[in-house]
């Protein structure tokens, strides 16, 4: 890939937002996760003192993961890593949601 190309690229990828405008949607992202991680943490918490199924909280949580691990994963290719926390992902949350449908019915 030539240089003008690259660059050509870069402007178009960047057309709606400058660098700092970007991190700042980067930072809101990940602060809005962490605020959604609080707040089933207390969900979670609250329903295993109050002897709830808790698997319905651990489903979402997996699910969030695994689905920023694909992306990732998407994205960068040669991570195997991503792919490996894909698949578990994957596997743990349709076994949280199974085990909690069972529990509840």
């Amino acid at each position: 890939m030539e240089k003008e190309e690259i660059l050509e690229k870069s402007r178009l990828e960047n057309r709606d937002m400058d660098e700092r405008e970007q991190k700042i949607d980067d930072d809101s992202v990940y602060h809005g996760m962490l605020g959604i991680f609080v707040l089933v943490f207390f969900y979670l918490f609250f329903k295993m003192f109050t002897n709830q199924p808790v698997t319905d909280m651990l489903s979402i949580l997996t699910a969030n993961l695994t689905i920023t691990s694909y992306y990732k994963y998407k994205k960068i290719p040669d991570k195997k890593f991503f792919l490996i926390n894909t698949i578990i992902g994957a596997i743990l949350t349709v076994g949280f949601i199974i085990t909690y449908v069972i529990g509840v019915i």
